[in-house]
């Protein structure tokens, strides 16, 4: 019943804004690192409402968990996660793999509530888009 209680969790941090060539800022992260094991939870009922009456309104799934205050400096907003079994494995830029985003990091008295906002990724890949043009 409580094998999923507490789930891995992995960070990488905000490094810097990059701008190419064209002036478009890209955001580089540093390596991710494992965080530790946590008991995250899906923010829903009466807590997702009083959310979005302060930081407005998502349609991407958030997720909640607290952590203790002496670590207020491991991670903070708009740092990437990896949640539900995402890893930083066989990346080739860091964050690359990442599927949520710290949205909220409000310190309380001896935790942090961090909310982590799912990051939907849009899949491109070169070799199915050759064989749709070879048939």
């Amino acid at each position: 019943m409580f094998d999923n209680l507490y789930k891995p969790i992995y960070i990488a941090t905000k490094k810097d804004v990059e701008v190419d060539d064209y002036n478009n800022e890209i955001v580089v992260y540093n390596e991710p690192f494992f965080y530790g094991n946590a008991n995250y939870q899906p923010l829903s009922g009466n807590d997702l409402m009083a959310y979005m009456s302060v930081y407005g309104e998502t349609k991407n799934k958030l997720v909640r968990v607290f952590i203790d205050s002496y670590n207020r400096n491991a991670f903070k907003e708009y740092d990437l996660a990896y949640l539900y079994g995402a890893t930083p494995e066989n990346e080739k830029i860091y964050g690359e793999f990442a599927n949520y985003r710290v949205r909220t990091f409000a310190e309380q008295n001896t935790k942090i509530m961090v909310v982590f906002e799912e990051m939907i990724k849009e899949k491109v890949t070169y070799e199915s888009e050759n064989q749709e043009q070879e048939e």
